[in-house]
């Protein structure tokens, strides 16, 4: 799929994206903003930025925001939320803004394993001493529960399960501090950030999910009963009594520097 075609799935159920999946990710966007230092007057972007919750976060230390996506229906919430930023439609292979723009540049599971074109760039649109912060899902490592899902949509779309290895591969042992240094930045340590998603019960989750790109392709293969049904299932057993839904989840990141 082009990134022009994009929106197709990621825009298809954007409002519930927003409103029901996005929020629930905020520490993951936390941890990766105090990671790299966001505050005030720095000219911050965000890459893959979709419906903008961390744009609007980083506005609130008081940066100077920017964001990139390319799906239109989730950029025009973005915008909504954030109406002071610059926030555009395109291709993270070829940003729109010139060299050594910004001081900190960030993607929370926006780029992948494929996509070392988009590493390049936010290298290339980094001022001198700038950063870049790398968030992504924990290859292999215990203590997530978040694979469920995947794997709820993944047996129903041999599309995703494809896809999924390919995408996934930022997550390996030293892969993501591989392509920094392929675009000539400075890793540092790899972190970590757990928390759990938290629903009112497995019809709250459902929705959540079946807003996801990755579900989107499924109902097109299979239909959206057979995708529902199928994440229902897989994530039932993660509903407590008197609690509601809590699924563990383990992200990691790198941040990586550009030499001064």
């Amino acid at each position: 799929m082009s990134w022009q075609e994009v929106d197709k799935g990621w825009g298809d159920q954007a409002k519930v994206w927003a409103t029901v999946m996005e929020p629930r990710w905020w520490p993951e966007f936390d941890a990766l903003l105090r990671a790299t230092d966001v505050a005030e007057d720095m000219d911050y972007l965000d890459i893959a930025c979709g419906s903008g919750l961390m744009v609007n976060m980083a506005s609130r230390r008081g940066a100077r925001v920017h964001g990139l996506d390319a799906s239109d229906r989730l950029l025009a919430l973005a915008k909504r939320r954030t109406p002071a930023g610059d926030i555009r439609h395109g291709d993270m292979n070829a940003l729109p803004w010139s060299d050594e723009s910004f001081d900190v540049a960030t993607s929370c599971r926006g780029i992948w394993g494929p996509n070392q074109e988009a590493v390049h760039e936010a290298a290339r649109v980094l001022k001198p001493g700038g950063c870049l912060g790398l968030s992504f899902f924990a290859s292999g490592r215990e203590g997530s529960q978040v694979g469920k899902a995947f794997r709820a949509i993944r047996r129903l779309s041999e599309h995703e399960i494809e896809w999924s290895q390919q995408l996934g591969e930022i997550g390996f042992e030293g892969r993501a501090e591989e392509m920094c240094e392929a675009a000539g930045l400075i890793p540092g340590k790899r972190q970590s950030v757990q928390f759990d998603l938290e629903g009112a019960d497995i019809e709250h989750e459902v929705r959540a999910w079946m807003s996801a790109g990755p579900a989107w392709m499924a109902i097109q293969e299979r239909g959206a009963e057979e995708v529902e049904r199928s994440i229902r299932e897989e994530l039932s057993e993660l509903e407590e009594p008197g609690v509601g839904m809590r699924t563990a989840v383990l992200i990691e990141y790198v941040v990586a520097t550009k030499p001064a």
